[in-house]
């Protein structure tokens, strides 16, 4: 359970950290569009400024996004069975979509200024599924070598 605990606050982890940075990335680029210069140091103290200042609240929505999602998938495996790590990639495909959209729907604004394009909400969607995937691979390997080590002890 604690292993769990642990993939998933780093995966949420990754999956933040690289929201963060491709959202960052296409605002920039669509600054570059104008003709304006963006330099090297600009794009780095922005990233870091974004992952200071929007960090933490992309956070919370990415973990409660996935958290929901997880526990669905989960239980869809457990009970309808199919791919375990499909069911993770879908969650992830899907939990962060809904959440922007949800809170798009809700409040009349969108968090991150690149997801207000397809393109920016695909990226940060795959950011998503790798985090997701990431989260799948991991714990099924945690899982399968804690079930071999429990095997060897009782030999």
């Amino acid at each position: 359970m604690f292993k769990t605990i642990v993939l998933f606050i780093f995966t949420t982890l990754i999956a933040t950290l690289l929201v963060c940075i491709f959202s960052t990335q296409i605002v920039l680029a669509d600054v570059q569009s104008f003709g304006l210069n963006v330099s090297h140091d600009v794009r780095l103290n922005t990233t870091l400024d974004d992952l200071i200042g929007l960090g933490p609240v992309l956070y919370i929505l990415i973990t409660s996004g996935f958290l929901i999602g997880f526990i669905i998938a989960k239980y869809a495996h457990k009970y309808l069975g199919g791919n375990r790590t499909l069911w993770y990639v879908a969650a992830g495909c899907t939990t962060f979509p809904l959440t922007t959209y949800i809170i798009q729907y809700s409040m009349g604004l969108t968090i991150l200024a690149a997801v207000r394009t397809p393109m920016g909400l695909f990226l940060a969607t795959l950011c998503c599924i790798f985090s997701a995937w990431l989260f799948a691979f991991l714990s099924s390997r945690s899982h399968i070598h804690a079930n071999n080590l429990g095997k060897q002890d009782e030999k």
